[in-house]
């Protein structure tokens, strides 16, 4: 049975844009629940990192929204 991935922050060093993704399961969709490059700049290396519980509930509130 697939498991959804943890929760990721995505930074770009370039323009300091930033997004907290929750993915509900593992198809993982480009530009909603993975970047690959910054939608801002099109800059390519972003930072990824795990994320917080404080970054995950913030993007837990605003998902009903988007």
């Amino acid at each position: 049975m697939p498991w959804p991935p943890h929760p990721f922050t995505f930074t770009c060093p370039q323009c300091h844009w930033h997004k907290t993704t929750v993915p509900p399961s593992d198809a993982l969709r480009e530009g909603k629940d993975w970047f690959s490059a910054c939608p801002s700049c099109q800059h390519v290396d972003l930072d990824v990192w795990p994320a917080t519980g404080l970054e995950i509930f913030k993007a837990k509130l605003v998902q009903p929204f988007n």
